[in-house]
């Protein structure tokens, strides 16, 4: 855990391997951005601030072994499940791709043929412009621009495999080196997720019995928000949930590791053009790291303003681009209406809540402490109480950090080698609530090989892809925001037919197989 998992040597002196490579895949796409979008005078000082936050890893490391090396089992393993799992997640619509994909695939379309930062025209009577959390997709546009479309699409593909291998690998190194203790955790990590089936017989038993079948998507059981498995994430949001892992599993590796700490402002700042939400959602834990840094004496380490201020400056830049007209996205409190209401409002929010985190949480509880799975599991009991977003986008996206903590965790109980409480009857309650959870992952993987695989469509626009429509959480209008003057100016995409047909959802709704 972040405050207890220590081997007693020194603090290293600079960031392994690993750690550089997470830094590096987090911190890349904001490079792109703040020289791809924003006018050139802007651009050059804040790529200055973001290197010299980052320094950290230019310093060659010297003297003492990385504290969680990465052997070659570990390696062979991660890159293996990772290429796989990703696969069947839909990239590059080799297997069966998830409705999302009709989206994200139209983004990078429009990433890949028009000039940075992305137009759309005039909406409202104000121009237009492309806001959205863009960092995943900018490494695959950039090789776009250079080799095409395709291309683009390829490297998307092996980018997001290369986010799952060092995640995997993360959560790999805090475990023993063995065969049989890496395929365990991969599986976990893979399978890990709440007990949405439990939650669809409470809520719906009798239609769900009758209708279920197993490609059926789990997780929307509770109605007005979701916990989504490890799977769901890769499958559908890949977007926003590689950030937030690898940021959980830096600060995992980096419990007593000072090399870190001059990196993890900018880091945070990277993470929130990765996904606002998602950074909104590390925050507990950077802030419970800032608390463990005061009882071993190096808050000022952590506080000092050469390592906040650069990556403070480049987070106003970007903060200021991701809230564009913010105001067109629907957001309040979930709890309100009647006596009545608010009280069904709790009780649903609380069977959630014990559903998808509680019961798995209190095992982990059980078998150790770990004040980080406690945070984890406060704020999984609070964000139901806000929306943001149509779908509700707050909850789903802002749980993936505190998720992540349950999954490292779960990993760390069963397999660290650790002092934990493994007697058996503690072992099997944790072994059968995630074995109930692996429902959900089987679903989508059953999704993914009995539904076929639908192609790309090459020529699809954001737009089109919206029926013609401007999604207040793609577009946002420029209406004289300060930000808007450090951009470069937009020019309006042209072209592209609608593409209302979503082929994934059709496939999903009409149960299509094989």
């Amino acid at each position: 855990m972040f405050s207890s998992i220590s081997t007693g040597r020194a603090p290293a002196t600079a960031l392994d391997p690993l750690d550089r490579l997470a830094v590096a895949y987090l911190v890349l796409p904001l490079l792109i951005f703040l020289i791809g979008w924003l006018e050139l005078w802007v651009a050059m000082p804040l790529v200055g601030c973001a290197a010299y936050a980052i320094r950290s890893l230019a310093v060659p490391r010297t003297g003492s072994a990385p504290t969680h090396p990465v052997t070659r089992l570990q390696l062979s393993v991660a890159v293996t499940v990772a290429g796989a799992w990703t696969l069947l997640g839909g990239a590059d619509h080799i297997f069966f791709a998830n409705a999302d994909w009709h989206v994200r695939d139209a983004v990078l379309h429009d990433l890949v043929v028009s000039p940075w930062p992305v137009g759309y025209g005039v909406v409202d009577g104000l121009e237009s412009l492309l806001r959205a959390p863009v960092a995943y997709y900018l490494p695959a546009a950039l090789v776009g621009k250079l080799a095409g479309l395709s291309a683009a699409h390829v490297t998307m593909g092996l980018w997001t495999a290369l986010g799952a291998a060092l995640f995997l690998l993360q959560a790999l190194s805090l475990t023993p080196s063995r065969l049989g203790v890496a395929l365990a955790v991969s599986t976990l990590v893979v399978m890990f997720s709440g007990l949405d089936i439990v939650g669809n017989l409470l809520n719906d038993g009798p239609r769900f019995r009758n209708d279920w079948n197993i490609t059926t998507h789990l997780e929307w059981w509770a109605g007005k928000y979701q916990y989504s498995s490890m799977t769901t994430q890769l499958f559908w949001v890949p977007n926003h949930a590689l950030g937030g892992w690898l940021l959980i599993g830096l600060l995992y590796r980096n419990a007593h590791n000072t090399a870190f700490d001059s990196a993890l402002p900018l880091c945070v700042v990277a993470l929130a053009l990765w996904s606002p939400l998602t950074a909104v959602g590390i925050l507990p834990f950077v802030f419970w790291k800032m608390v463990c840094a005061a009882g071993d004496g190096r808050l000022w380490g952590l506080l000092r303003p050469q390592l906040w201020v650069p990556a403070c400056i480049v987070g106003i830049v970007v903060a200021g681009y991701l809230v564009l007209d913010a105001g067109r996205v629907p957001k309040g409190v979930a709890v309100a209406g009647s006596a009545e209401a608010a009280a069904l409002d709790l009780l649903q929010q609380a069977q959630f809540f014990l559903l998808e985190a509680g019961f798995i949480g209190a095992a982990i509880l059980w078998m150790r402490r770990s004040p980080e799975v406690s945070i984890a599991l406060a704020v999984l009991a609070v964000l139901p109480f806000v929306y943001l977003g149509g779908g509700n986008d707050f909850v789903m996206r802002a749980s993936i950090p505190s998720l992540t903590v349950l999954v490292i965790s779960a990993c760390l109980v069963c397999f660290d080698g650790a002092p934990a409480d493994r007697s058996l009857r503690k072992t099997l309650v944790l072994g059968v609530l995630l074995t109930i959870g692996a429902m959900t992952p089987v679903a989508e993987f059953a999704r993914a090989v009995m539904l076929p695989a639908w192609p790309i469509n090459m020529q699809a626009t954001l737009t089109g892809a919206n029926c013609g429509g401007y999604s207040p959480t793609y577009v946002a209008r420029l209406s004289g925001q300060w930000v808007g003057r450090l951009l470069r100016k937009p020019r309006p995409l042209t072209g592209g037919a609608l593409a209302c047909d979503n082929p994934g959802l059709d496939l999903m709704w009409n149960g299509a197989v094989r």
